[in-house]
């Protein structure tokens, strides 16, 4: 269960790195002040649902007085980990905005540091995670997997199949 819940953290940061790119990808046939006005609204947009899915996770665990205490790294370091991804992708959608052009080696580089990024987040989500996730009894550890892949709709398919791999056909309903 911990692998799957490692595994499943860090698909979501590689996941959202590339909807991130893909996003901005997109969004390179325009450039200047509706671009980035649309990105902040996006921006907004995630942030609102990124809180929905949180305290629906929450409430779907149905936590203790104590675990509660241990709710809040947690949901910190998801809330991190989303504004870095965005912070970057502001950053990347500013340089293309000026017209500037990466060469395929800054591309690879930027991609790495990007991924890097991605990397350590997900360790600081799983290293917060560890302490509430050994509080929850069998229940609420079943429901923190099955909620937690709602987190991140685009690894929904990640998500499917490595249901498929280790617990048998379908995702459960």
């Amino acid at each position: 269960m911990k692998r799957y819940l490692v595994a499943s953290l860090t698909a979501l940061a590689v996941c959202a790195s590339a909807f991130a790119l893909s996003a901005a990808a997109a969004d390179n046939q325009t450039s200047g002040a509706p671009n980035m006005e649309r990105m902040q609204h996006w921006a907004a947009d995630r942030e609102a649902v990124l809180d929905a899915k949180l305290a629906g996770m929450k409430a779907g665990l149905k936590l203790t007085p104590d675990q509660e205490k241990l709710w809040g790294p947690f949901e910190t370091a998801v809330r991190d980990s989303a504004k870095s991804r965005m912070d970057a992708m502001q950053a990347m959608m500013e340089t293309r905005g000026q017209g500037e052009r990466m060469s395929p080696i800054d591309h690879l580089d930027a991609m790495a540091t990007r991924l890097s990024k991605a990397a350590a987040d997900v360790k600081t989500i799983a290293d917060a995670a560890k302490p509430l996730y050994a509080s929850l009894d069998e229940g609420q550890k079943h429901n923190f997997a099955t909620l937690g892949r709602m987190l991140m709709p685009e690894r929904a398919r990640f998500a499917e199949e490595m249901w498929r791999r280790h617990d048998g056909p379908g995702m459960p309903e």
